[in-house]
């Protein structure tokens, strides 16, 4: 209410007031009843606004603003209040993803048994979780400080890298521990207090988090026994690849350092980094395309690359027999005159003339 509304309130209250006060001292007439009860019944709100909104005022209110029907007030704040109550579940990863920044694969992978999940692997996602800014290269990289070989390594660098790789693992278990009691959804939620919908969402959130535990065990173990075999093809008996050129013949080749070979062989995606870009969209589809389809058919492009070997080397060996100088020389004529023995040479022989003397 305006200063201005409250003050023509207050005049019009005066009015009546004085109005009252008047016909209060007059004799009552017939008439009067007609005249007085009408202004008086009209005017009495104005009288109670001076008092404080009711609650039938607010509630009116609401229902005109925003078209809500509330019964009470206390049904408001009721309402309020279970809007703010989520469920464990859901009210635990809100606070992960606000706190860390990081998305529901990242918190389904929190809640995982870390105890049965491999070192390397351990290792590997704490150094992504807490080194920010590297990309997967950069990982392997850090990695490479936990790794040692035993036939080069002396034993004091092993035992040293052993210490320090267990000390490193014990300190990504702390931090998973850490994060999953921080952020950790809670064992059993309070099913009771939700909706049917509510609780089907939960149950298949639940099932999502299993489903999910398990992909990671098996991807877990098949990356086990990939490394495993990685680590055997690349031993110290490593003398190169096998290729079959023909029934008869097959040739070794290796294209570089085992060691080099097998770290970058390890992973997949190095081989992939090669053809896509940073958000994974592929920019040499020429290149990626060919290098698959070598991979696919190692012993035809073998084969071929054997063949225009054969080929390039017959071809070499034909234009330089085509190249010797095939013409026949001439025998020298010799003429005799005079006891004097003259023979006419060619050019093979040099320039100039020569005189020799024979010797009785």
């Amino acid at each position: 209410m305006t200063g201005e509304e409250k003050s023509q309130q207050e005049i019009e209250q005066a009015l009546l007031d004085k109005h009252e006060q008047e016909v209060n001292n007059e004799t009552p007439q017939a008439e009067e009843p007609q005249q007085e009860t009408p202004p008086v019944q009209e005017e009495a709100p104005v009288q109670e606004s001076k008092s404080e909104l009711s609650d039938d005022d607010v509630l009116s209110y609401i229902k005109k603003r925003y078209d809500k029907q509330i019964d009470s007030v206390d049904q408001l704040f009721a309402e309020r209040e279970e809007a703010e109550e989520l469920p464990e579940d859901v009210a635990a990863y809100l606070k992960y993803k606000k706190d860390t920044g990081r998305g529901f694969n990242d918190y389904v992978r929190l809640n995982k048994n870390y105890d049965e999940v491999a070192p390397d692997q351990l290792l590997r996602e704490y150094l992504v979780a807490t080194e920010k800014g590297l990309d997967a290269e950069d990982i392997d990289t850090l990695m490479e400080a936990y790794s040692f070989d035993e036939e080069l390594d002396d034993e004091s660098t092993i035992k040293k890298t052993k210490l320090n790789k267990k000390k490193a693992i014990a300190k990504a278990k702390d931090y998973f521990e850490s994060e999953k009691e921080k952020y950790g959804a809670p064992l059993e939620s309070s099913g009771s207090s939700l909706s049917k919908d509510d609780q089907e969402k939960l149950e298949a959130y639940n099932q999502y988090i299993q489903e999910s535990n398990s992909f990671e065990e098996s991807m877990k173990k098949r990356q086990e026994v990939f490394l495993q075999q990685t680590n055997e093809v690349f031993g110290s008996e490593f003398k190169g690849f096998e290729f079959t050129l023909d029934e008869d013949k097959k040739v070794t080749f290796s294209p570089g350092d085992a060691t080099e070979l097998k770290k970058a062989q390890s992973d997949a995606t190095n081989f992939l980094k090669k053809y896509v870009d940073e958000n994974g969209v592929i920019k040499d589809a020429a290149g990626y395309h060919r290098a698959l389809a070598i991979a696919m058919n190692p012993e035809k492009f073998a084969r071929f690359f054997y063949e225009q070997g054969k080929s390039f080397q017959a071809d070499s060996t034909m234009r330089k027999m085509k190249n010797t100088d095939m013409s026949m020389r001439n025998t020298p004529e010799v003429v005799k005159k005079g006891g004097m023995q003259i023979k006419s040479l060619n050019s093979d022989s040099g320039r100039g003339l020569k005189i020799r003397s024979r010797k009785n």
